[in-house]
C-alpha cells in the first residue's frame, strides 16, 4: 500500500508488534494486513479419488489445484466451499469434515497475504465441468496426481489427506462422517442465500 485510505499521503514502513506494517506518518492509520479468507473443499469420491482444477488464470496459469476461492461478504467459509466447488468443477458437494487452515504469502506482494480453509467433501449432485477460473478439471488417484501443483496450501493438504487417508479417517476416504450428519443447515449456508 503506497498511499493512505484515510489522507492520501504517502505510507512508510515501521515495526510494530514484531511485525513490518505500513504506516500513516500523516494521520497514523495503520494498515494491518490481516488476511483474506479463501476457502475450499477437497471432493473425496468413492474410490477414494480427488478433483482438481487447472487454473486457467493468473496467478500460477496452467497449473493444478485444489478448488477453491475468496470468500465473499457475508459468507461463512462453508458456503464459500460449497460455492467454489460448484463455480470450478459443475459439482454440488456435501461437506464431510474438517480439513485444516493455512497462512500463506507471496514474496513479490509483501503487503498481501490469505488464510486457505479446507473441508473434505463428497458429490451429491452436478456433472464434472471446468467453469469459472478453471481450464479443466478430473478426479485423481492418490498415487496419480496431476502436475504441477501450485500453492504451499495445496500441498500441506494433500500430505494431511495422504496422513488421513492411512488413519482411516471417512472424509478423507470418500465416505461420510458423524461431522456430515450434524444438522449445518442453520450454520451452513450452502445455497448461497444472504440475509
Amino acid at each position: 500500500m503506497k498511499f493512505c485510505p484515510r489522507c492520501g499521503a504517502e505510507m512508510e514502513t515501521r515495526t510494530l508488534l514484531d511485525y513490518q506494517r505500513r504506516v500513516c506518518p500523516q494521520c497514523d492509520y495503520i494498515y494491518w494486513n490481516n488476511p483474506l479468507p479463501v476457502a475450499g473443499a477437497l471432493v473425496v469420491d468413492e474410490r477414494g479419488w480427488v478433483v482438481m482444477a487447472l487454473r486457467n488464470e493468473a496467478p500460477a496459469k496452467d497449473s493444478w489445484n485444489i478448488p477453491a476461492g475468496f470468500m465473499e461478504w457475508g459468507e461463512s467459509a462453508e458456503a464459500a466451499a460449497c460455492r467454489e466447488v460448484q463455480e470450478e468443477t459443475g459439482l454440488e458437494i456435501e461437506l464431510t469434515g474438517f480439513l485444516g487452515s493455512y497462512g500463506a504469502g507471496r514474496r513479490e506482494w509483501p503487503w498481501y497475504s490469505v488464510t486457505f480453509i479446507f473441508f473434505y467433501a463428497r458429490q451429491v449432485a452436478g456433472t464434472l465441468q471446468a467453469g469459472d477460473d478453471a481450464a479443466e478439471v478430473a478426479f485423481f488417484p492418490p498415487d496419480a496426481l496431476p502436475d504441477p501443483i501450485i500453492f504451499s496450501s495445496n500441498h500441506h493438504v494433500l500430505r494431511r489427506w495422504e496422513a488421513d487417508r492411512r488413519r482411516g479417517v471417512g472424509g478423507a476416504l470418500g465416505q461420510g462422517s458423524a461431522w456430515a450428519q450434524i444438522d449445518w443447515s442453520a450454520a451452513v449456508d450452502c445455497d448461497h442465500t444472504r440475509e
